[in-house]
């Protein structure tokens, strides 16, 4: 009888688990068009690879439903992105790495991490909760906060967690002292969907709409 060979899941098939994760994160569908974007590619290789990830078992795709993650997708998915943000801590807390360069060099970290180093990791960072975003390193465990844009007029509230991690966002958010744990204000909210004016620290700084979605804070 022919034994079947089951084909593991490569390093660019997890970069689509994470990013269909993230895009859920913003409460909106995941569609073929928001990974292609999300991952920078054309459409037609993200279709590829949606297909060949349906034929592991780790998501169904249609274009009514878009991607819904598989019981098996969702571990893998969890497994991951816990990895992922152990990598930034080792980065930013035993390397002294700048956070907001944090994110994209544990992207290759998180493939090589097994248990075994998982483990050793946790012991030497003293088990961290969140990664320097301050995300949630046990992504099943998560504190329920707001987006920035929730919050009214004259409304104080502190940032807990910063959905977007790309390299410009945390540059600019750094610049701005506006990192987890800051108390943020909102002094003026622009019409037709402008961008909000907050203050933080005694100074005052424009933030779009869409970069204020992506920051979650506890209301003060």
């Amino acid at each position: 009888m022919e034994k079947t060979v089951e084909i593991g899941i490569t390093s660019q098939g997890e970069e689509y688990l994470e990013a269909v994760c993230r895009i859920r994160e913003r409460g909106i569908q995941v569609t073929a068009t928001e990974l292609a974007q999300s991952l920078n590619l054309a459409p037609p290789s993200v279709l590829g690879m949606l297909k060949r990830l349906e034929e592991q078992g780790m998501l169904s795709y249609s274009r009514q439903k878009g991607v819904l993650l598989t019981e098996k997708g969702e571990l893998h998915a969890h497994n991951l992105r816990r990895r992922h943000r152990l990598a930034e801590r080792l980065l930013t807390d035993l390397l002294g790495m700048p956070w907001e360069r944090a994110h994209e060099v544990a992207c290759r970290f998180e493939h090589i991490i097994d248990d075994e180093v998982e483990k050793y990791l946790l012991e030497a960072l003293h088990y961290p909760h969140t990664c320097p975003h301050g995300n949630p390193i046990d992504t099943q465990d998560q504190e329920i906060y707001q987006p920035l844009t929730t919050l009214s007029v004259g409304q104080t509230g502190y940032l807990r967690r910063i959905l977007d991690e790309s390299s410009e966002t945390l540059n600019y958010l750094h610049g701005m002292s506006l990192i987890p744990g800051a108390e943020v204000t909102v002094y003026a909210v622009a019409p037709s969907d402008g961008p909000l004016t907050v203050d933080v620290a005694g100074n005052r700084f424009a933030i779009s709409r869409v970069m204020a979605g992506q920051l979650l804070v506890e209301r003060k």
